[in-house]
């Protein structure tokens, strides 16, 4: 499984982007960008991810999953029909949850 910043990087690379233009598209700093490549304590923000989702023309589910929704099975969707339905506030508890089957 690819992580967030081997991501970012593929992603840069496919669009032929220097590590300046990402970052002048992102609304962060290059130094910012390679920090998140020099140390490995240093991650994205939520902040910045979505900057970088905004750059590349992607969603956030697009960037974690790379998933093609037409691909989805039954019961894919039927589960993200029924994660819609989730209050807002309890939408990180349901995620946690399902995260701690697949660990």
């Amino acid at each position: 499984i690819m992580d967030i910043r081997q991501k970012i990087e593929q992603l840069r690379k496919e669009k032929g982007w220097t590590v300046y233009r990402l970052a002048q598209k992102a609304g962060v700093t290059p130094s910012t960008i390679y920090s998140w490549y020099n140390k490995n304590d240093h991650m994205p923000s939520r902040d910045s991810i979505e900057g970088i989702c905004a750059a590349f023309g992607i969603s956030e589910a697009v960037f974690f999953t790379d998933i093609e929704t037409d691909n989805l099975t039954e019961k894919e969707l039927r589960l993200l029909e029924l994660f819609r339905q989730v209050p807002e506030k309890k939408k990180d508890t349901v995620l946690t949850v399902v995260h701690s089957f697949v660990e």
